[in-house]
């Protein structure tokens, strides 16, 4: 099995190479699967402010691996993003994975809060998420690192697991029974 990834960040492609090693239906194969991964571009912004677009540029990343003329299994296209519910703006995690017959299904990561003044950061001031936790942590790349939800949770909730668990949900429909029905 040949599976391509989008990026060339170590934590998202842990992410779902974790995902994988926790998921019945590849686990037992995960010796044997290639992977592919490169950086592809997104087509949206670099600090996507909406779930929406944050999905888009998911589906883009996946879709644009496929048509580079990769062949694999399946593509995969992650994206992190912001976006405001309730009042209170969350980071997540989207992973999005198409097969090469062109079926593709969303997986999503649990939500952490912003920090308000990583929030006006980047809702007034429009920063990128990456740049203002380097000026903050004195990291030059955290988001090859832990990522912001590993900084806010005492890296209790990392990057890598952040993508994991939004694998784990876009590959279920590939193979579970219920979407078969």
């Amino acid at each position: 099995m040949i599976i391509a990834i989008g990026t060339t960040r170590e934590p998202k492609i842990n992410g779902i190479k974790e995902g994988i090693k926790e998921t019945p239906y590849l686990s037992n194969i995960f010796n044997e699967i290639f992977f592919i991964t490169e950086k592809i571009s997104s087509d949206i912004s670099d600090m996507p402010l909406s779930i929406e677009e944050t999905m888009k540029g998911a589906k883009n990343r996946a879709n644009n691996l496929q048509k580079k003329g990769i062949k694999a299994d399946y593509y995969i296209g992650i994206e992190g993003g912001t976006s405001d519910f309730l009042g209170k703006k969350y980071i997540f995690g989207i992973v999005f994975v198409l097969n090469n017959d062109g079926e593709g299904h969303f997986g999503f990561s649990p939500m952490m809060e912003v920090p308000k003044l990583i929030e006006n950061e980047l809702y007034i001031k429009g920063k990128e998420l990456g740049d203002i936790m380097g000026d903050l942590s004195g990291s030059l790349n955290i988001r090859s690192k832990n990522g912001s939800m590993g900084a806010w949770s005492d890296n209790m909730f990392t990057r890598k697991d952040e993508f994991s668990i939004a694998f784990k949900a876009a590959i279920a429909p590939f193979y579970n029974k219920y979407y078969q029905l």
